[in-house]
């Protein structure tokens, strides 16, 4: 069987799959890597009664930026799990193109299994990371110096990229469905 052929063959639900685990990845990337995650909105109001405010400072922080005090230990955490996702999506999509257009071993169940398994484990990493982190750092605080914070795009990223990896984990269920047994 050569390559055409094997593409042909395949199920639409792994033809998908072939937009979706490339796009998903870049996605997650750019997401993963940037600074972004979090903006901070830092307003000095030494007199908390008149509402005057001395001044404002806006920052934004990602995953691989500083941490202070407490936040260090979620902010490991959050980076395992963003980095096991990281990994699990570039292996997810190295699997629907192996089983897209390698003849030998996508005639092979258990490779779409495992891709399958993989993607699924993917996308239970990203969401712990992202709600680790949205936990921790969506909580405004405030004392004489008020930090806003919101989650910025480079957070939306990672989380796009989670809606795609559960359509792409769906889609190659419904492949390993769709597959006969060999």
């Amino acid at each position: 069987m050569a390559i055409g052929e094997t593409f042909s063959s395949s199920t639409v639900f792994l033809k998908i799959c072939l937009v979706l685990t490339p796009l998903q990845t870049i996605l997650y990337l750019i997401g993963f890597s940037s600074y972004h995650w979090v903006t901070r909105i830092i307003s000095i109001n030494p007199y908390e009664t008149t509402g005057i405010i001395l001044g404002t400072l806006r920052t934004t922080q990602g995953l691989w930026g500083g941490c202070i005090q407490d936040e260090c230990k979620i902010l490991h955490v959050t980076r395992l799990f963003a980095t096991l996702a990281l990994i699990g999506f570039v292996v997810t999509t190295v699997g629907v193109f192996v089983c897209l257009f390698v003849t030998q071993l996508s005639q092979r169940r258990i490779l779409h299994i495992l891709t399958l398994m993989v993607a699924a484990v993917t996308g239970v990493s990203v969401l712990i990371a992202v709600l680790i982190y949205g936990s921790q750092y969506n909580n405004p605080e405030t004392i004489r110096i008020t930090v806003s914070v919101d989650l910025d795009w480079s957070f939306g990223l990672c989380v796009a990229a989670l809606v795609l990896d559960i359509i792409t984990t769906i889609l190659l269920v419904l492949n390993v469905v769709k597959k006969p047994r060999q």
